[in-house]
């Protein structure tokens, strides 16, 4: 589990200035605007030599996006057995059906940090609500999980970093508008 990174410059730069991130146990869900470094904060978790990550000794960093299932990629965080099935069915598959494979199938052990970007991505709304259920799953047997998104349901429960001040309020309130039917 990492409980904070000290953002080398380059990334610092990315991550809209930022240079300390800190992180919980359980669900942690990163959230701005496009353009504000959600993307580039896991990315700097999961594989920066210069940023420095205060973490629990053993810590297994599993990162998953889309470009990370690609059968050509040489991310290596999915090993093994599993791993290589995810990645097989992934040259045949959405990026949807990926994401539900990565989270019926791999073994993620208490200790672990899972590191989503966009998790909601080529889902409807059903099986966004499916996924959050299953990050809290994972989550609650002690594998951190940390997650860029722009979707309000992975919101609940988590731990909310939010990258630009006041953003999660503004899209929630716009997001609810939406589902409330005012004319948004």
């Amino acid at each position: 589990m990492i409980h904070s990174i000290q953002l080398c410059l380059k990334h610092s730069g990315r991550v809209n200035n930022r240079q300390r991130v800190t992180f919980t146990e359980g669900l942690n869900v990163v959230v701005g605007p496009n353009g504000s470094g959600k993307s580039s904060l896991l990315e700097a978790v999961a594989h920066c030599p210069d940023c420095r990550r205060d973490n629990s000794s053993g810590t297994r960093y599993h990162y998953f996006n889309s470009e990370t299932m690609n059968p050509h990629s040489s991310e290596d965080s999915f090993r093994g057995p599993s791993g290589a099935l995810i990645k097989v069915r992934a040259m045949f598959s959405s990026h949807g059906e990926t994401m539900r494979d990565v989270l019926r199938n791999f073994d993620f052990r208490s200790g672990d940090c899972f590191l989503l970007d966009e998790p909601e991505a080529g889902h409807d709304l059903g099986w966004v609500i499916k996924i959050h259920k299953g990050l809290l799953m994972i989550s609650r047997s002690g594998c951190q999980v940390i997650a860029a998104s722009h979707h309000p349901v992975f919101w609940r429960g988590a731990h909310i970093i939010e990258l630009k001040r006041g953003y999660h309020k503004k899209a929630w309130k716009a997001h609810h508008g939406y589902l409330c039917g005012d004319g948004r």
